[in-house]
């Protein structure tokens, strides 16, 4: 919705992200990477709390969107740095931010929750399944 919806309420409000729940334990986890990431953002930002990392959309996906990712050390990454340490062309670059797009579409249904972090309010997309597609075209790029 963004601003007009948050001007009229009409954006929809989500419950809250239970704190006993894995995702928010693993958002615990990296909560200082998390907060200095979130802080420094403008953008809306959706957390994939996930076994191998923590996968953030960055804007409005699947329209317009970033993708960064936090290791389990805490080590953030994003397209950038995947681009130059795989040595990506523009073509494969496309590629794979089309089969993220993908990936984001194909999981729009589930169910998302919000919580708190470094005081700003993220969404969160607790789904093993969407989990599993992001970590296959990220961590499986050649």
């Amino acid at each position: 919705m963004g601003f007009l919806g948050k001007l009229f309420g009409t954006e929809k409000d989500l419950p809250a992200l239970d704190p006993s729940s894995p995702g928010a334990k693993r958002i615990e986890q990296l909560k200082g990477p998390l907060e200095a990431f979130v802080g420094k953002l403008h953008d809306p930002v959706e957390l994939i709390p996930a076994e191998r990392a923590i996968y953030a959309f960055i804007g409005r996906p699947p329209d317009r969107f970033g993708i960064a990712w936090f290791e389990k050390d805490g080590a953030e990454h994003n397209l950038k740095t995947l681009v130059k340490a795989k040595g990506l062309t523009v073509l494969q670059q496309n590629t794979l931010s089309a089969h993220l797009r993908k990936a984001y579409e194909k999981h729009v249904n589930e169910p998302r929750f919000s919580t708190t972090i470094g005081g700003k309010k993220v969404k969160v997309i607790p789904s093993t399944d969407l989990e599993a597609d992001l970590t296959k075209v990220i961590h499986e790029v050649d």
